[in-house]
This record gives structure tokens, sequence and C-alpha cells, in this order.
């Protein structure tokens, strides 16, 4: 006799805390645990303020502030102020710029889609630094948006979420990132929405939330071909319907020869940011690059056959549905890092994801998160080394990610893969 389920009568996997069969921590040190993470987060906090309230201009005691959010504040300002048209001129973002940039020399390129730069128009209507403000805010409660939406899947985060906030922040990466004006916190966001819809079997959700992504194409677009092979069809038809009406919103902005005016303001961009900013290439090809130098073809040709690699090792576990959702999802985000020919350091904020599912496993436990966060401190000697130490330890990450039995779903798991 045949037995049919139905999806919303279908078991989901099972939530596996494994702090909880580990000894019940003492009381003094789950006080510990909470009280400092906070502290700290406090700490950063009243730094930020003390920061950002000092100097003037662009300028404070700890240097110019913004990072490379000068890049984003010019873009939302040329579409605010009605020069969209501009918006990949040189001449116009340098002009922008001019005054948020301190002593410092050129411009910072804008390389995104019209939409993001129409989403950064509205912090272009106040000043620069309350826009600034503004921009770390959201960036830092997409992160803690993110790390709330993994408790229910990663037991570790939900027993201790004040420490895993603390942690993620503090992960250098991460920490460059939202200060640094950046926006990995968005895409890690989106990553995890994505990692919890298919979770929830909501093929809509999984699906906006790549089409969302899509304003990083080379993350949108690896992930939507793992989906496609992953046979989540519904969510890849959704992605499809948000991204075709983003190049639609794009071609009202700038015309239906957008992408093409995009391309060709991204190739000069990323040719030259590989000569300037070579040393915190983290992507394959990035970093041989980096070692042997951009125009090297030895650097390409072993970068693309390192990146294949990547891409092969995620397709097959994509497409043979043998590991579980969660290292699907961490193998993804640190692959994602190793792909893009065009991925800084502070890109490897999205191994956040990586490190979560990894230190979730009984032998890891958060000895793991302590080693690579240390490790990711060695950045900051990129400069004098010519090429980015931590790009090893994302590949490692990556490694590590792939579970060493194919078999290790419960039964749970597979039913809910089945049923995607």
């Amino acid at each position: 006799m045949t037995v049919t389920i139905s999806r919303s009568e279908q078991p989901r996997p099972s939530i596996v805390d494994w702090s909880e069969s580990a000894p019940a921590t003492p009381s003094p040190l789950r006080w510990r645990l909470t009280a400092y993470p906070i502290a700290f987060l406090a700490v950063l906090a009243v730094s930020f303020v003390i920061v950002v309230g000092s100097g003037s201009g662009s300028s404070t005691v700890g240097g110019r502030i913004g990072g490379d959010f000068p890049a984003f504040y010019s873009a939302g300002t040329l579409v605010a102020n009605g020069h969209i048209d501009s918006l990949y001129d040189p001449v116009a973002q340098a002009s922008v710029q001019s005054d948020l940039l301190g002593s410092e020399r050129g411009f910072l390129a804008f390389a995104y889609a019209p939409h993001v730069a129409l989403a950064y128009a509205p912090l272009s209507l106040v000043g620069y630094r309350l826009a600034y403000v503004i921009h770390t805010s959201l960036m830092v409660a997409a992160l803690v948006a993110a790390l709330w939406m993994m408790r229910p899947m990663i037991g570790i985060i939900d027993r201790w979420f004040a420490l895993a906030v603390a942690a993620s922040i503090g992960f250098y990466p991460m920490f460059i990132a939202v200060g640094g004006g950046q926006n990995t916190a968005i895409s890690l966001l989106l990553l995890v929405w994505l990692w919890r819809s298919l979770r929830d079997g909501n093929d809509l959700r999984a699906g906006l939330a790549v089409a969302l992504l899509v304003f990083r194409p080379q993350y949108a677009l690896p992930v939507l071909g793992l989906l496609f092979l992953g046979r989540h069809l519904k969510a890849v038809g959704w992605a499809v319907v948000g991204i075709s009406a983003t190049w639609l919103v794009d071609a009202v902005l700038l015309g239906p020869s957008w992408f093409t005016d995009w391309l060709h303001s991204v190739g000069p961009f990323v040719s030259k940011d590989a000569d300037v900013n070579g040393h915190n290439a983290v992507a394959v090809v990035g970093f041989l690059q980096s070692l042997m130098g951009t125009d090297s073809a030895i650097a390409i040709g072993l970068g693309a056959l390192g990146s294949i690699a990547v891409a092969g090792v995620l397709a097959q576990a994509w497409r043979s549905r043998n590991h579980g959702l969660d290292h699907l999802m961490a193998m993804t985000a640190a692959g994602l890092v190793l792909l893009s020919p065009h991925t800084m350091f502070y890109d490897a904020g999205l191994i956040v994801i990586s490190l979560a599912v990894l230190a979730d496993r009984p032998s890891s436990r958060w000895r793991l998160v302590v080693v690579v966060s240390g490790l990711a401190l060695l950045q900051t000697a990129s400069t004098v080394l010519g090429f980015s130490p931590f790009a090893p330890v994302v590949a490692g990450i990556f490694v590590m990610s792939i579970p060493a039995d194919r078999n290790r779903m419960n039964r749970s798991d597979r039913t809910l893969m089945a049923a995607c």
C-alpha cells in the first residue's frame, strides 16, 4: 500500500542542539558568556559614537570614516538629483565625492546595477555622517536578523545568541564590512533567508531571496544554478520572475542599454581594483593573481581550474542531494567567496554561515570559531605581504564544510529533500 504524505504533513528535520548533550553549563559561566558579549557590544557602540562624533567633514580622530561608503552615497546622490544618466561617469562620481575622501586622491567607483543606486538614494537626502551612521546601523541590524533567523536551525546560536552576535560582529571580515560601508551583511541575510525558506518548504520566499541577492550577481547566479541542480524548480521559477522584474526596473531607470553601460563600467573597475586592492582578494583567481601578477597566464589558468573545482563540488553536492541542507548552505557560503573573480576580504564575512554549521558539530564547538577568528586578524599584514593570508583559510573552511560521510543525513532530512 502506498501512503502519500502532503507537504504540510511531512516531518521537518530534527534540530539538534549539541550543547544539550554536553554537561550543563555552570550558572556563573553561563552568566559570563551572556554578560561579557553584551558588554563588548556596548563598548563597540560607545566607541562608534565617539569616533563618528569627532572631527569634521569625513575626517575623525580615527581617520576618514566610511570606508567604501562614498561610492554608494555618491551613486544615491546622482539618482536623487536626477542625474542617473551620469551614474557610471567617472567625472560625475568624482565630483560628488570631492568632499568625502578627505586628503585621499581619486574616487571610489560605483560598480553595482542602477537599482542598487536607487536603494541608496534616500540616504543621500541627509548629511554624509548621518547617512553613514544609518547605513552602519542597518548593516548591524541585518547581521543580527540573519543570526536570529538561524536560531531554529543552529542550536549553539539559539543557546548563546548574545555570544553569537558579538562573535559575528567581532569577526574581522564582517567587522571591516560593517564599519567600511559595505553590504556583506545584506548578502548574508539573504542567504540565511534562502536557507530558512528551503527548510520551511516556502518556494516563493526562497525565490524572492535569490531575486534580491541579484544585487550581487556573482552570488545570485551560482545560487540559482545550484537550486536548479537541487531540483528546487518552483524556487527557481519565482527567482527568475523576481530577477526579470529587477531587470525591468533597471531598464526604466537607465534605458534598455543599461546592462551594456554597466558592463563597460565594471570591466575597467575590476581590472584597476585587482592592481590596487589585490592584497585583499580571497577568491581563487584573485588570490593567485596577487601572488603571480594580475597578467599572469598561469595565475589565471590555475585560478580558473580552482574555481571550476569549487563549482564542481558544489554542483555535485546539490545535484546528488546526499547532504543535509545545513551542510549544503555551509559549503555554498564558503564556495561563493572562492568562486567570484572579484571577492575581497570583507566578503568573507559570508562564512559566518559555514562557521555556525561547523561550530554546531559535537566535535567542534566554538574552538573552530576562535581559531578562524584569530587567523582572520592576519589580514592586517596583507599590505606588507602583498596577498591575503586569510584566503587559504576560506578554502580550508570550504573543505571542512563537506561532510566526510555522504550518508550522514537523518531520515527527516531525507524526507524534506525529497519533498522539495
